[in-house]
């Protein structure tokens, strides 16, 4: 029902939005989206949980209006003063290995990249995230081996925290860093390379404090995703990504991106000044006293 009501809301506003699209494209201010995923899998489907073949069919969707790019060109997009290309970058939350069966290597057959985020307590473990445990259906993260294999094919790999937990509730500095740079560290030992993004848990306004936005950018990280729907617009800043959910379907998916004008403005703004940083390329940190000791690779 919520499907088929969105699409006939798309279809009545179609004439607006299409008025809309012109005009920005015209100004060179058309946005820049970034969408998240979680999990692209056929078996048990949950709200965080995309079929494969609607994955695919938002692929081809997306390949026919916008430009793919990475998370750092989406970036110098938002950083010029003019865009008239609608542009869209792709990333993932959590790290759920299912996606190592499909969603991964029809990125890669499409040649197109994504950013992936990990929780690296999990990856470690094998354990299951607490929030499909307690939905009665503990679900897979990926391996080690996995996220390597992603590297290879040309998924950039970024940090999500060690244990995915609402750093909006958490105020002692020592676990901030622990929980943002020890998921940096492990990776970076894991991988062999810099991780230049990181997202935050959740993603609501709530869940992203100035303490723990402060540790990612003395950290020399590109920047940071949130995850409460909203566009980003040229002429900003460009630290502060802020993204799409992509999980919902199709519907919710053309609705978003083809400019729905109750959305398109949409803007929170974070409870705190955001830094006014420019894009960097860190170098990987080995031998951290924050990597796990634990861990032989």
């Amino acid at each position: 029902m919520k499907e088929r009501l969105l699409w006939l809301y798309r279809n009545i506003t179609a004439l607006r939005r299409r008025r809309i699209q012109a005009s920005l494209r015209q100004r060179g201010q058309v946005p820049i989206g970034i969408l998240f995923y979680h999990r692209v899998a056929d078996c048990h489907p949950n709200p965080w949980t995309l079929s494969c073949s609607d994955f695919a069919r938002q692929l081809d969707w997306l390949q026919q209006h916008f430009d793919i790019v990475s998370l750092a060109e989406a970036q110098l997009r938002m950083r010029a003063a003019y865009c008239d290309r609608p542009t869209i970058s792709i990333t993932f939350d959590d790290g759920y290995a299912e996606n190592a069966a499909f969603a991964i290597p029809e990125l890669a057959r499409r040649n197109l990249t994504a950013t992936y985020f990990v929780s690296t307590d999990f990856v470690r473990s094998g354990r299951s995230f607490p929030h499909d445990v307690a939905a009665g259906q503990p679900l897979p993260p990926n391996t080690i081996d996995q996220l390597r294999e992603f590297a290879a094919l040309g998924i950039e790999i970024g940090a999500h925290t060690r244990t995915h937990p609402d750093l909006g509730q958490i105020h002692d500095p020592e676990t901030i860093e622990s929980e943002i740079l020890g998921s940096v560290h492990d990776l970076e030992d894991w991988l062999g390379q810099a991780v230049q993004y990181f997202a935050f848990p959740f993603g609501l306004p709530e869940n992203t404090t100035r303490l723990a936005v402060d540790c990612i950018a003395a950290a020399g990280l590109a920047g940071f995703c949130s995850a409460y729907g909203a566009w980003n617009w040229p002429g900003t800043a460009g630290y502060h990504l802020r993204r799409i959910h992509a999980d919902p379907g199709i519907e919710s998916l053309e609705n978003w991106l083809t400019f729905d004008p109750r959305k398109l403005y949409k803007h929170v703004t974070l409870p705190f000044a955001e830094p006014q940083l420019t894009l960097s390329r860190r170098q990987p940190t080995t031998n951290s006293s924050l990597t796990s000791p634990h861990f032989v690779g």
